[in-house]
């Protein structure tokens, strides 16, 4: 999830190795949720961005409301919050960090478009971001050089195992008749 033109289908391609989801130099292509079912392990959605993007506001309502209804599904797990690592803090990217909060859904921030950032600007960069997302899990990311892909991963590969445990000591014990 985050604002158009923030790399969110970009992501999803470097973090999968393969060009699955569509990626566009216009905000706000994305128009609809696009689920993609990776190694039988995940499903991850390209959503809709938010922000620039040129549409109507019906159209902009009808994405929030869709966003929002499958953030409510059941089956939702997890959010993977991207946001520009040159704008972290963003009152929209507050916005939906609020909501998410709000809402119990886990998430972590990946402050994407890394490789654009000189040193002093990544220093500035990771202050801001931990100063206005101070709960939440930070890491920088760059779809250009691959920088995050691993700690992705290792982020999304952590939440399958909590879940498995999780289910695993949510059911019932039944004593056996051995």
């Amino acid at each position: 999830m985050g604002r158009s033109n923030v790399g969110k289908s970009s992501l999803i391609n470097m973090l999968t190795g393969v060009q699955i989801a569509r990626v566009s130099k216009t905000p706000g292509r994305t128009r609809v949720l696009n689920l993609f079912r990776v190694e039988n392990r995940w499903v991850l959605g390209d959503f809709p961005g938010y922000g620039f993007a040129r549409v109507s506001k019906k159209e902009r309502d009808d994405w929030r409301d869709l966003v929002k209804s499958y953030l409510t599904a059941e089956n939702f797990q997890y959010a993977v919050h991207i946001v520009d690592a040159r704008h972290p803090g963003l009152e929209a990217d507050l916005q939906l960090q609020e909501w998410l909060q709000a809402g119990g859904i886990p998430s972590v921030i990946v402050l994407n478009k890394a490789d654009k950032l000189n040193q002093k600007e990544r220093a500035d960069a990771d202050r801001k971001a931990r100063t206005a997302f101070s709960r939440q899990p930070l890491l920088f990311a760059s779809s250009t050089t691959k920088e995050g892909k691993r700690e992705l991963e290792k982020t999304l590969q952590n939440l399958t195992q909590e879940k498995k445990g999780a289910a695993l000591r949510s059911k019932p014990h039944t004593p056996s008749n051995n």
